[in-house]
């Protein structure tokens, strides 16, 4: 199975477009994500993958030697230690990295552990260059956004599904209070120096004061809002459709069929 990725040709290669597609239609992605712990944008409160549901984080790593790409596919929360463990497995590739690509499908974070994220893919773009996806029905919520946001080349699906809230700081008492203060310091933080549109972040502030605001990759890049720089196409080939079908992905996958793909011995790490 193959999306059509509009305006990857740049970044990704063929071999890397066929496993993105292919992983697509398994449902198998990843993503840093979210605890409201600390100070934190608080995650939503349902849907098909909230913070609730989702395990601890996970991190699955797979290099392809043959042009030096990194593929990492994060989910779970955002914890203490997701940080450092991107950096050491980032690390350990050395000179031969060229690139990493990270999935992500995220509820929302510690917005903490989500500083000192950042602060590593920062470290990371010093010297290669760094792809973010959000694939066909996959969530990124909360503190997902600004770590999705550090990409040079941001990739979502019209289909994918983004949650925008107020921030919010824990209390001595154990209660959180939420407040617009904070919250704007988060969006000209990570949103403003990442090209989001001002107007449109003023325009969803009602919205957000005590509620969650639920838009998809389609919502968003209908409304500019400069979060998503290139759209997956909105549909796959389903695993029974016929050799014989035309569609306007034949020449990417003659390409994918035709380049050898050396894959390394894929590492999955698992923090509680």
């Amino acid at each position: 199975m193959r999306q059509n990725l509009k305006s990857v040709d740049g970044f990704i290669p063929p071999a890397a477009r066929a496993r993105l597609c292919a992983i697509a239609w398994h449902a198998f992605f990843a993503a840093a994500i979210v605890a409201a712990l600390a100070l934190t944008l608080p995650f939503a409160s349902a849907g098909p993958a909230s913070a609730q549901e989702q395990a601890p984080a996970v991190l699955s790593l797979e290099f392809n030697q043959a042009d030096g790409i990194l593929e990492i596919e994060w989910s779970g929360l955002i914890v203490a230690g997701v940080a450092d463990e991107l950096r050491t497995s980032v690390a350990k590739y050395g000179t031969a990295l060229k690139r990493v690509v990270l999935f992500l499908d995220s509820a929302g974070g510690q917005v903490d552990e989500g500083d000192r994220v950042i602060a590593v893919l920062n470290e990371i773009k010093q010297g290669h260059r760094l792809a973010t996806v959000v694939p066909h029905g996959k969530l990124c919520a909360s503190m997902c956004i600004p770590i999705f946001l550090q990409g040079d080349d941001r990739f979502a699906a019209r289909a994918s599904l983004w949650i925008f809230h107020e921030a919010s700081q824990p209390q001595a008492n154990g209660s959180q209070r939420t407040g617009m203060t904070e919250t704007w310091r988060l969006f000209r933080k990570y949103y403003g120096s990442a090209g989001v549109s001002m107007h449109w972040l003023k325009s969803i502030t009602p919205m957000i004061k005590g509620a969650d605001l639920w838009q998809t990759g389609g919502d968003l890049i209908d409304a500019k809002t400069g979060i998503i720089m290139h759209a997956l196409g909105d549909t796959i080939e389903r695993a029974t459709a016929p050799e014989a079908v035309e569609t306007n992905q034949a020449s990417d996958r003659e390409v994918a069929a035709k380049e050898p793909r050396v894959r390394s011995r894929k590492v999955r790490t698992r923090r509680l």
